[in-house]
């Protein structure tokens, strides 16, 4: 696998911000900031971005940005074919598993039904979006309900 691409330097490119669609931008805002202890970094409207804070200074670190859609329809997950699909994840990382999904879930989150691991726990976001909690520690039970479908919200 080439570093770059045939006869081209590769510039400095750096994943800046994740952004997430919805239907409220500031009430996912919100969550996020409760969940992850995040600062808004800049504020439009429908348009929200938060950092971990001291990473606005351009140290660096993703940030994550919610956008207001007024025709943001929530992601099955599981997939089911016809209908709105996941495009993408977030994965965080905890040291206890349990006590991160009872926050989660104070803080607004879901607990998924479907659940296919005992290190991870997936949940979904206030907009419906799956992120998972994971850990290395493999605290939980996971189950296997395949034809389990949830939007979340």
């Amino acid at each position: 696998m080439s570093s770059s691409a045939p006869g081209a330097t590769r510039p400095r490119v750096a994943l800046s911000t994740v952004v997430l669609e919805c239907s409220d931008a500031d009430e996912l805002a919100a969550f996020y900031q409760r969940l992850l202890g995040w600062e808004v970094e800049r504020q439009e409207p429908d348009w929200v971005k938060l950092r971990a804070p001291g990473r606005g200074d351009g140290s660096g670190g993703t940030g994550i940005a919610l956008q207001s859609d007024d025709t943001y329809v929530p992601p099955v997950w599981p997939g089911v074919p016809g209908a709105q699909q996941m495009m993408a994840h977030l994965d965080f990382e905890v040291a206890d598993l349990t006590a991160a999904t009872a926050y989660a879930v104070a803080s607004g989150a879901a607990l998924a039904t479907h659940q296919a691991a005992d290190d991870t726990r997936v949940l979904f976001d206030p907009a419906g979006h799956p992120f998972c909690l994971w850990t290395t520690e493999g605290t939980g039970t996971g189950t296997d309900a395949d034809t389990n479908t949830e939007t979340g919200r």
